[in-house]
């Protein structure tokens, strides 16, 4: 007696990669990885594509737009980074492949490293360039503030500019300085007081703290909201030592928002003062150049000569040359009306009344004769139209089905049976009719 051997488990590609994929998500649910970015790209998606690579090997990576929205630097080619992800398979191409999670700079801290690379690629754009910024207007009689109410940076800053300035009016944008919310929060203030009716200048304040604490202020969005702002912008960000990228975007800085007042606002006592030196000095040299004129002014009229004489000669010479004026002008309008006759008399002799009448009846004609054409070569088509669709119809291959004919194939393959004899007993056999099919099996095979 033969013993058959037991037949070994068979996987198909789908299962077997199936089965490695669940292994090494489970296996390898969380791993830390770093190494050198490559073949980096960024389609439309939004998702960033990479690999990851040292001296030995290469591992293919995926970083989905949902989670590095709020990532703090833009990974480019050739940087080192380290990820944080999962190891899993994608089964299409059967290759293992790292879905990160969260990624951040080797080397100089991630912060840092985001600042610089955002300073020096906004600059390579232009958006630092000195003939860009605006100048602050002298007197404004209405600025707007975007920062925290609670904050002691706006008490600050209203305390000295009521000291410095008591009639220029305030509007306070109250938006978060702090937070993933923030650096949106003051983009869209911006945006929304660049069509504010009346704002002349926006002061961008907040108090000191730390580079994370800063950084919604070195945010692209609120640095590309402060370039497209019509409105000069003042950064009044943290002290003086603090430099965000708000502060090279802004058409002014101002160390801290106390001095962001003082720039944004004169002193009105101080101006009143210089005003009052101004008027006396002003005053001063009127009078001088009042008392010049005066004796300038008698010096010349001794000089003048008699003006009622010369006034009544004027006069007589105006008369004299009014009449002539009126003369020549009745003169020239009897010619243009005799001129006017004439011209009238021609234009009867010269009526294009019955020109234009034989071109309108010839138009009627050709018209007719255009429309009448059009008709029968629509005739024509449809005609046409109606022989071709007859002989689509007859040549249907539905339509020989319709008459009783059926095709025969075989299964699996599908193939057309042109010969019983090919047909094995017991082969299935589909059966194609005009409405429907039928399944069989061959019992007996005949001439």
């Amino acid at each position: 007696m033969r013993i058959e051997p037991e037949l070994p488990h068979i996987y198909t590609v789908s299962g077997l990669s199936r089965e490695i994929r669940e292994h090494l998500e489970t296996r390898f649910s969380l791993v830390w990885v770093s190494g050198e970015v490559s073949n980096l790209r960024l389609p439309l998606s939004g998702h960033y594509y990479f690999t990851l690579k040292d001296a030995g090997a290469q591992l293919r990576a995926v970083f989905f737009r949902s989670n590095h929205q709020h990532l703090r630097f833009k990974p480019q080619e050739g940087s080192q980074v380290l990820c944080r992800g999962r190891i899993t398979v994608y089964e299409p191409r059967g290759e293992y492949q790292l879905v990160v999670d969260y990624m951040e700079p080797l080397g100089l801290g991630a912060l840092a490293q985001a600042f610089e690379a955002l300073k020096t690629r906004l600059q390579a754009e232009g958006l630092f360039a000195p003939e860009l910024k605006k100048p602050l207007p002298f007197l404004p009689r209405r600025l707007a503030l975007v920062t925290s109410p609670t904050g002691a940076a706006v008490r600050d800053f209203l305390r000295l500019l009521k000291k410095r300035n008591p009639n220029l009016e305030v509007l306070i944008y109250p938006v978060k300085v702090q937070g993933v919310e923030a650096a949106r929060e003051i983009a869209g203030a911006l945006d929304d007081l660049a069509s504010y009716p009346g704002i002349e200048v926006i002061v961008l304040a907040r108090g000191g703290g730390s580079l994370e604490d800063l950084w919604a202020f070195n945010e692209e969005v609120v640095a590309r909201a402060i370039h497209r702002c019509p409105i000069p912008v003042v950064s009044a960000v943290g002290h003086e030592v603090d430099f965000t990228i708000a502060d090279f975007v802004a058409d002014q800085r101002a160390p801290t928002p106390s001095a962001a007042a003082e720039l944004v606002a004169p002193d009105k006592r101080e101006m009143e003062r210089r005003l009052g030196r101004w008027g006396a000095s002003l005053y001063r040299g009127w009078f001088r150049h009042l008392n010049g004129a005066g004796q300038h002014l008698a010096l010349v009229a001794r000089r003048l000569p008699d003006l009622r004489r010369r006034w009544s000669d004027l006069r007589l010479r105006v008369d004299e040359r009014a009449e002539t004026l009126l003369r020549r002008l009745q003169r020239r309008l009897g010619e243009d009306r005799q001129r006017l006759r004439l011209a009238h008399s021609r234009l009867v002799l010269l009526s294009p009344r019955r020109t234009l009448t034989m071109a309108r009846q010839q138009v009627d004609h050709d018209t007719h004769r255009l429309v009448s054409a059009w008709r029968r070569g629509q005739q024509e088509r449809r005609r046409h139209l109606e022989y071709c669709q007859s002989h689509l119809e007859k040549l249907d291959p539905l339509a020989i089905l319709e008459r009783g004919y059926a095709v025969a194939t075989r299964l699996p393959e599908g193939a057309i049976i042109r010969d019983a004899a090919l047909v094995p007993l017991g082969a299935p056999v589909r059966v194609r009719v005009a409405r429907g099919r039928l399944d069989c099996e061959v019992r007996e095979v005949g001439e």
